[in-house]
């Protein structure tokens, strides 16, 4: 019996030490350490990518998108008019109620499966409704003449392009520039510049009902030579400076129309005119050799 035992404890040493001289596998914790770094990478991707509000769904370039921006240019005119003179709210107050609705704008894109060309034209109309207050107040408030704000306002979106294209590691080079966060405030900057060249061109020249006409014919004149060069070019070129250009002409042409539209039909009539001729005009105006392409990411 007592062999018995003796033998029964020498075992227990043996396979105690065994199990202390057997290697131990170390590739565990590091295993573990890789798959919470990679987690925590997707994490920060996908965190990255809705930050970058890329829209998924964006409208091809061309005939159809350059008449589409015209028509909301001018219901967007009309919308940030609308805003303070018919809803009596502020400038800032309005600025707050427009960047609400692009948030949710932006993030029923990001959270939508396959995205819409609609959401795009939505933010387009909010984008150029809080151009227009942009500019109001930064006319009204800092008592600036328009030619200076105008300035300060071009170098800006010269800074804005200029750091898109360095930031931008695969250039697009045909179709909508990607529509991340640079391009939306790029697309801010421009309509509120636009604002600002259509409201000072009709104040100079008096009386203002004579201002207004001259300076809409004149943003005619431009947006009709910028369009012609693109398209003498390439009509999909839209990431050169060019693109740039005919949104700023365009944001001027529509200041000046939407002004004469609702002097002629009245502010909420103009509006909600013009939203519906880009509705429709998108519903019915169709590009089978130019489909919609999606964003760039």
């Amino acid at each position: 019996m007592a062999e018995a035992l003796r033998s029964e404890k020498r075992a227990m040493l043996r396979q105690s030490t065994d199990r202390q001289s057997a290697p131990r596998d170390e590739g565990g914790p590091r295993r573990i350490q890789f798959c919470r770094a990679t987690s925590f990478a997707r994490a920060a991707r996908w965190h990255r990518e809705r930050l970058n509000m890329h829209f998924k769904i964006v409208p091809a370039i061309g005939p159809r998108y350059w008449v589409s921006i015209m028509i909301a240019s001018i219901c967007g005119a009309n919308m940030g008019d609308f805003i303070p003179d018919v809803l009596k709210l502020s400038d800032l107050g309005g600025l707050l109620m427009l960047a609400l609705i692009f948030a949710v704008i932006a993030l029923a894109n990001q959270w939508s499966r396959r995205g819409n060309e609609a959401l795009y034209w939505l933010a387009i109309l909010v984008v150029r409704a809080a151009a227009t207050n942009l500019a109001d107040l930064g006319i009204h408030r800092t008592h600036l003449d328009y030619v200076t704000v105008s300035a300060c306002l071009a170098a800006l979106l010269v800074a804005i392009l200029a750091l898109r294209r360095a930031s931008s590691l695969q250039p697009v080079k045909c179709g909508l520039p990607p529509t991340n966060g640079l391009y939306w405030l790029a697309m801010l900057t421009a309509g509120t510049l636009g604002t600002v060249l259509g409201d000072g061109i009709g104040h100079m020249i008096h009386p203002i009902t004579v201002g207004v006409p001259i300076s809409a014919i004149i943003a005619t004149g431009a947006v009709a030579l910028i369009l012609a060069q693109k398209t003498r070019l390439d009509m999909a070129s839209a990431g050169a400076a060019s693109y740039w250009a005919a949104i700023v002409a365009i944001r001027t042409w529509g200041t000046n129309f939407g002004d004469i539209a609702a002097f002629f039909l009245s502010l909420p009539v103009s509006m909600m005119l013009s939203g519906l001729l880009l509705a429709g005009t998108l519903i019915v105006w169709r590009e089978p050799s130019n489909p919609i392409i999606p964003a760039a990411t």
